[in-house]
């Protein structure tokens, strides 16, 4: 079978690669669909170094249980629709694991990174997994799409830091730096939970794209972060004596977590799920003035995926509007260039083509 093959750093290629064996107890998905992530953007580009060569590319996807060993659990069948998180192994027994928070287990393995990914046409579930972790994978309903089922897991991820992080109650007003896949999804939840206020924050080469999509999905505002604009007093001006109560922070450079904790309001909380590790250039005594709660987030947990399979389904939860380019696995690489340069949000990938 063809992979997307991470092979040094920085560097891939479309390759022949292993179909995985399928053990005595683990479960073959055939890849119907997948996603690009920005976290595999990173990769491509060599800005983060994996450090675990070669390997499959790819950790949003979903498709169809084709194979399954005597042993496996019998809660599955041939032929489910199933959406897969993308977490390979777990030790079972740290704390995180004990609370159900799988992936901040310290020994998490996860496909795409550790294991080979889903940018190809099958990946295994193992059996250890699925003892532990009973809820890595979701039959999907019939009402949710094959095709756009990966989108999914970064839903998941913004459902995770605004509702169960952040803590938003309807009516409480919300800024969302960032506004590519999960800055808008932070977004759309946002509206969905009853914010009163959802403002987006990004770049100039935001505008085309993806601010009208953030619009059409819930924010209610949208505005370039640029040194022209007094940001703070924008905000200001848009949210009054309630102020912002949660900011999440999709974007990740250090200027962006300044301006974070400046715009907040006293005892508001920052949910920072953008990544970089650039050192933060000011004092935090203006953190405990303010009594600020900065969460740091990692991913998701059942009860974020339950919901949001829940809000896709009844269609509360919008999983197309954010695609703009549905490409076969041949020509993956053009939609890392489309993603590098921020003409596109979301990338669909076909691995059968």
């Amino acid at each position: 079978m063809r992979g997307f093959v991470l092979y040094e750093r920085g560097k891939t290629a479309i390759r022949d690669v292993k179909k995985p064996v399928c053990g005595e107890s683990d479960i073959i998905i055939k890849v119907e669909s997948a996603a690009i992530c920005g976290g595999d953007v990173h990769f491509y580009n060599g800005t983060l170094d994996l450090g675990n060569y070669p390997i499959v590319m790819g950790h949003e996807f979903a498709g169809t249980i084709v194979e399954m060993g005597e042993k496996a659990d019998p809660y599955w069948k041939l032929g489910d629709r199933v959406v897969s998180e993308n977490t390979y192994s777990v030790c079972g027994r740290c704390p995180s694991c004990e609370k159900g928070n799988f992936v901040n287990c310290a020994k998490r393995r996860t496909m795409g990174c550790d294991e080979n990914g889903a940018f190809t046409q099958y990946v295994k579930v193992p059996g250890e997994l699925l003892a532990v972790y009973k809820n890595c994978m979701f039959r999907l309903p019939e009402t949710i799409s094959m095709e756009y089922a990966p989108l999914l897991e970064p839903a998941s991820n913004a459902y995770m830091a605004v509702v169960q992080e952040g803590g938003l109650l309807p009516g409480e007003n919300v800024v969302v730096f960032g506004a590519g896949a999960l800055g808008i999804y932070s977004a759309q939840i946002a509206a969905i939970a009853g914010a009163a206020n959802v403002i987006v924050v990004g770049m100039e080469s935001d505008q085309a794209t993806r601010f009208p999509c953030a619009r059409k999905l819930g924010a209610t505002h949208t505005i370039v972060n640029n040194p022209d604009v007094d940001l703070e007093k924008e905000i200001g001006k848009i949210c009054g004596a309630s102020g912002v109560a949660l900011v999440i922070d999709a974007a990740g450079p250090p200027a962006v977590l300044k301006q974070a904790i400046q715009i907040v309001r006293n005892d508001g909380t920052i949910v920072r799920i953008g990544m970089n590790d650039r050192p933060l250039d000011m004092g935090l005594n203006i953190v405990n003035v303010k009594s600020v709660d900065i969460k740091g987030h990692m991913g998701y947990n059942t009860t974020s995926w339950r919901n949001v399979i829940n809000l896709a389904a009844t269609g509360k939860l919008d999983l197309k509007m954010m695609v703009t380019h549905k490409l076969p696995l041949t020509e993956i690489q053009k939609g890392f260039d489309l993603l590098k340069d921020q003409s596109a949000i979301k990338i669909l990938i076909d691995p059968e083509k």
